[in-house]
C-alpha cells in the first residue's frame, strides 16, 4: 500500500509541477500585493513586476507609477491597466513583466529580462504552446501602439536581445496592439515562431501600452486573462461540410470538395475580425486558392446564400 501510495504521489506531483511549469502565473491579474518601496496604493499584480521594482534602485525612488489595478475585467474582479507618463522630459511606457526590468535614463538601454539566479523573477515554463492569447481593451494617442511579447527560453534572455544574441530562445509570440480605439474586450491569438526543437526552461512576458521607446504619453492598454494554447493533435487539414481548409510552406489553401452546388462568397479575417481577403469560388470545380498570409490566426468563410461554412486556421 505505502509503495502504491508513493507511486501514485509521485505521478501526481509530476502531474502537478508539469501544470504548473506549462502555463501563465496570475494570467488573469487576480492577486495583487503590496511591494517594498511602492505607495500602498499602487499594489503590483503577483508574480508580476513593474518599473518601480527595476534593478535599479535610484531610478525606482523617481519612476513615475504607470499601471493600476482596474475593475473593469474580461473575467474575474480585476484586469491590468498600463499607461504611458510623462517624466523628466522622458515618457515612460507602461510595461509590465513576469521578468524583471532594468531602467536606465536613456530608454535605449532599457530591457527587460528573466533572472534565473532569483524566484521573483523568473517563470519556469517546460511546454511547447501552438499559440499566446489574451484579452485587450486600448486607448491609444494617434501613432502609438502597445504591444505583447513572451518568449520561451532555456538560460538567461532578455528583450531586446544584448547585441542581438538571442541563442537561448526556443520561440517567440508577438502581438502589436492596433492604432485604433478598441472599446470592448477583444480577444487577441497569436502563434509561437519556433527557432529550436529543445525544450524551454522559463516563459518571459512584457506587456505594453506604447511602442517602447518611441511611446506617446497618454496611451493606455488593459490586459486580462492571458493563456497559452496548445495542439495535441498535429492536424493541419480541416473538412467541414465541403471547405478545406490547409496550411504548408507558410501558405493558407482553400478549397470546396463536395459542398452543395453553388458560387460562394469566401472570405479570410485576422482575428480582430478585419477582413483580409474575399474572392468567389464555384464547388465542384477543381480549384484551391492559395495566399501569402502573416503569421497569426484566422477565419475562412463560404457563404451561399444561408449556407455558411467557417473554419479556423493557424499560420505559423
Amino acid at each position: 500500500m505505502k509503495k502504491y501510495l508513493l507511486i501514485m504521489a509521485l505521478i501526481f506531483g509530476w502531474i502537478s509541477l508539469s501544470a504548473q511549469t506549462s502555463k501563465i502565473e496570475n494570467a488573469g491579474f487576480e492577486k495583487w500585493e503590496d511591494v517594498v518601496g511602492i505607495p500602498s496604493n499602487h499594489p503590483e499584480p503577483v508574480d508580476w513586476s513593474t518599473i518601480k521594482s527595476s534593478d535599479s534602485s535610484h531610478i525606482n525612488l523617481v519612476a513615475p507609477v504607470n499601471w493600476a489595478q482596474s475593475d473593469v475585467a474580461h473575467s474575474g474582479n480585476y484586469s491590468v491597466k498600463l499607461f504611458n507618463v510623462s517624466s523628466f522630459g522622458l515618457v515612460a511606457t507602461g510595461t509590465l513583466t513576469n521578468g524583471r526590468i532594468h531602467s536606465e535614463m536613456n530608454p535605449d538601454s532599457s530591457y527587460v529580462y528573466t533572472d534565473t539566479t532569483n524566484p521573483l523573477w523568473r517563470t519556469p515554463f517546460t511546454g511547447r504552446p501552438d499559440s499566446l492569447v489574451g484579452w485587450f481593451t486600448y486607448q491609444p494617442v494617434s501613432g502609438d501602439h502597445g504591444n505583447v511579447t513572451a518568449i520561451l527560453h532555456t538560460g538567461y534572455a532578455q528583450s531586446p536581445p544584448a547585441n542581438g544574441d538571442s541563442s537561448t530562445w526556443i520561440a517567440k509570440a508577438f502581438f502589436d496592439l492596433p492604432s485604433i480605439v478598441i472599446k470592448t474586450w477583444t480577444r487577441f491569438s497569436v502563434p509561437f515562431k519556433y527557432y529550436s526543437d529543445k525544450n524551454p526552461q522559463y516563459i518571459l512576458l512584457v506587456l505594453t501600452s506604447g511602442n517602447g521607446t518611441k511611446a506617446i504619453a497618454g496611451s493606455s492598454a488593459k490586459f486580462d486573462d492571458l493563456d497559452v494554447v496548445y495542439n495535441t493533435t498535429g492536424i493541419k487539414t480541416h473538412n467541414r461540410a465541403g471547405l478545406q481548409v490547409f496550411t504548408s510552406y507558410n501558405k493558407l489553401h482553400i478549397a470546396l470538395k463536395n459542398a452543395p452546388q453553388g458560387i460562394y462568397r469566401i472570405r479570410v479575417l485576422n482575428i480582430l475580425g478585419q477582413v483580409q481577403y474575399t474572392t468567389s469560388l464555384k464547388s465542384g470545380e477543381n480549384e484551391t486558392i492559395s495566399l501569402s498570409l502573416p503569421p497569426g490566426i484566422y477565419l475562412v468563410q463560404a457563404q451561399q446564400d444561408n449556407n455558411v461554412l467557417v473554419k479556423k486556421v493557424m499560420i505559423r
